[in-house]
C-alpha cells in the first residue's frame, strides 16, 4: 500500500521534542516514508541526499532484493518464545541510534553545543572530515569524497519551505561507518551511515522508524512499526557494505504489524509478529539467526507459515 501525500509535522533541530510526537504524527497522516520520497522530488539537488542514486535508502518501504531466496522455517523453543514475548519493545520513542543533542548531551536550544562537539570530531578524525560552513565532506579511503549541504528553501505561494541541516556524529561501533545526521525543517532526522573504506552510504529514518544495530555492527535492522502492511529490512554493514541483504514483508493489504524485541546476540534479533495489526492480538514470537548458510526463521509452529501474509527473503547465494 502506498502513503497518500501529506503535510509533515514539524521539527526543528533547536526545538526538537519527544520522538513521540513524530510517531503519533505519522500514524495519523501515514508520512513515515512517503516524507523521504517527496522531499527528493521537490528540493533542487544539493549534494548527497536520501533520494541519491548511490545511496542505499533503507527507509523506503518497498525496496526488495531482486534475486532473492525464501528463509527455511524452523521450530522456535516453547521458553524461548516466552522470553520473546516478554521482552521489551525497541521502538522510535527511544532510537538505538540517538540524536545529535542526546548524543553530545546538549540542552535543547544551546545553539553552540553541537557545532563545538562536531568541531571535536571532526578534528578527531584526522582529514577525513571536513566542514566549511554549510557543506560538510566525509572522505573515505578509497572512495569520492561525499558532501552534505545544509540548504533552506524558502515557502512559496505554491508550497511550504524546507531545510535540511546536517552534524557529523563520529563513527558506529564495531564497523567503523561514519554518521552523519540530516535534520529535516518538517520531518523526524535521519542517519547517513557511510562505508569508511570505499564510501558506500545508506540512509535510515530513525526518527521515525525503529533502526537496530546489532551488537557488533554487523547487521541493521530497520522498519516503520506504524503503517501496515508491516516491511522489515535486514541491512549487511561490513567492509563491502552497505547492502541489503534480508527483508520480511506481510502482503500488500494486509494489516499484519511487528514490534522488535531487541537482538539476543551479534547473529540473533526478535520480532514478534500481529497478524492482525493489534498488539496483544494473536502475538506470534520470532526469532532470526545468521548462521553459516544464511538467515532463518524459527516460530512456535513452523507449519503456521504458509498460511500467514508474511514473509521473509535474503539475497541469494548462488
Amino acid at each position: 500500500m502506498r502513503h497518500l501525500p501529506s503535510t509533515r509535522a514539524r521539527r526543528s533541530h533547536l526545538t526538537r521534542g519527544p520522538v513521540v510526537q513524530f510517531v503519533l504524527a505519522c500514524a495519523t497522516l501515514g508520512c513515515a516514508s512517503v516524507t523521504t520520497r517527496l522531499l527528493a522530488a521537490t528540493v533542487p539537488s544539493t549534494g548527497l541526499r536520501f533520494g541519491s542514486a548511490e545511496v542505499l535508502n533503507l527507509a523506503d518501504r518497498e525496496r526488495d532484493i531482486a534475486n532473492a531466496d525464501a528463509l527455511a522455517v524452523v521450530q522456535l523453543d516453547a521458553t524461548v518464545a516466552a522470553a520473546i514475548l516478554a521482552a521489551p519493545v525497541v521502538d522510535e520513542e527511544h532510537p538505538s541510534l540517538t540524536f545529535s543533542e542526546q548524543a553530545f548531551g546538549c540542552r535543547p536550544g544551546e545553539r553552540t553545543c553541537v557545532p563545538a562537539h562536531e568541531r571535536g570530531l571532526i578534528d578527531a578524525s584526522l582529514g577525513k572530515v571536513k566542514r566549511d560552513g554549510r557543506q560538510l565532506v566525509v572522505a573515505a579511503n578509497d572512495g569520492k569524497p561525499l558532501q552534505f549541504i545544509d540548504f533552506t528553501q524558502p515557502s512559496t505561494r505554491k508550497g511550504d519551505g524546507d531545510s535540511e541541516t546536517h552534524w557529523y556524529l563520529g563513527t558506529l561501533p564495531g564497523n567503523g561507518y561514519h554518521r552523519v545526521e540530516v535534520q529535516f525543517g518538517h520531518d523526524a532526522p535521519g542517519n547517513f551511515l557511510i562505508n569508511p573504506g570505499d564510501g558506500g552510504v545508506a540512509f535510515v529514518h530513525n526518527g521515525s522508524d525503529v533502526v537496530a544495530p546489532s551488537p557488533d555492527g554487523r547487521w541493521l535492522v530497520t522498519f516503520n512499526s506504524i503503517n501496515p502492511p508491516a516491511s522489515v529490512r535486514v541491512a549487511d554493514l561490513d567492509i563491502t557494505g552497505p547492502r541489503l541483504t534480508m527483508t520480511c514483508a506481510a502482503a500488500k493489504r494486509s494489516v499484519a504489524s511487528v514490534q522488535m524485541k531487541g537482538w539476543h546476540d551479534a547473529a540473533e534479533f526478535d520480532l514478534v509478529l500481529f497478524p492482525t495489526g493489534k498488539p496483544g492480538v494473536d502475538a506470534i514470537p520470532l526469532r532470526l539467526a545468521r548462521g553459516a548458510d544464511g538467515w532463518q526463521i524459527a516460530m512456535p509452529d513452523p507449519a503456521r507459515a504458509t498460511t500467514l501474509e508474511f514473509g521473509c527473503r535474503q539475497r541469494s547465494s548462488s
